[in-house]
């Protein structure tokens, strides 16, 4: 018999439940999961806060390969500005430079499909380090194109603040730096986050099932961000054993 804990929901009509028990001397190797406007980037600067894990976000990193005057760049920057997804190849090409490290790391927007997922795990399984947890960030859509149009980004690091939820101490400047923040291009054009979010839904539900069969996979019933996150101290409680 699975052990249910509140904070899961259905989706797409099953139960998503994670039988997954990690070693604290193992230390957390996770992906967040969520569409965009979810909260994955406010929740990852949370749990580094708290549980000393390295963010690893594809989508800062393919930002700043986009601002490259290169064929590389200017097509990364053509298909963000779209909303498209980017090739497999490129993106774990990405991820592979990125893990340098052998745990406390959580993966942000990667990977987005299941064959994604399947060559990181066999990527990292090869390095003895294989995944051992997955959150999705499970947040309505009328929430998600809300948090978005109040979403404020720092480039140089990819710091995100809310204006409605976790704004900055200073209006439009980041806490750390003092640097303007921005607005995110592709958050601007209300086609290009429909597209986003539609691009999402057709990769996601396969990417869960692929992960609860696995079972790593917790289900975050997030549509507000300081409740998502007790939510998900409340999985690590449970899963991290001494």
């Amino acid at each position: 018999m699975l052990k249910t804990l509140n904070v899961f929901k259905t989706v797409s009509l099953r139960n998503y439940y994670s039988t997954t028990t990690i070693k604290a001397k193992d230390g957390l190797r996770m992906t967040i999961i969520g569409a965009p406007g979810s909260g994955k980037g406010t929740q990852s600067e949370k749990l580094k806060r708290d549980y000393n894990v390295t963010p690893i976000s594809t989508g800062q990193i393919l930002r700043e390969v986009s601002e490259e005057d290169s064929p590389l760049g200017k097509s990364i920057k053509s298909k963000l500005a779209a909303g498209e997804l980017i090739s497999d190849d490129i993106m774990l090409n990405i991820i592979e430079n990125a893990l340098n490290v052998k745990s406390n790391w959580l993966l942000d927007g990667y990977p987005r499909n299941p064959e994604q997922a399947k060559h990181l795990d066999k990527f990292l399984k090869e390095r003895g380090i294989p995944l051992n947890l997955v959150l999705y960030l499970d947040v309505p859509e009328k929430v998600l194109a809300e948090r978005v149009q109040d979403r404020w980004v720092h480039p140089g690091s990819g710091r995100v603040y809310n204006s409605l939820f976790s704004p900055p101490k200073v209006k439009g400047v980041d806490d750390i730096t003092g640097e303007p923040l921005v607005r995110r291009s592709d958050d601007k054009d209300e086609e290009v986050f429909k597209n986003r979010i539609q691009t999402f839904k057709q990769n996601t539900f396969p990417l869960l099932k692929y992960y609860n069969d696995m079972g790593i996979l917790y289900t975050i019933d997030s549509p507000n961000s300081d409740d998502g996150y007790v939510k998900i101290k409340h999985v690590l409680e449970e899963v991290i054993k001494k």
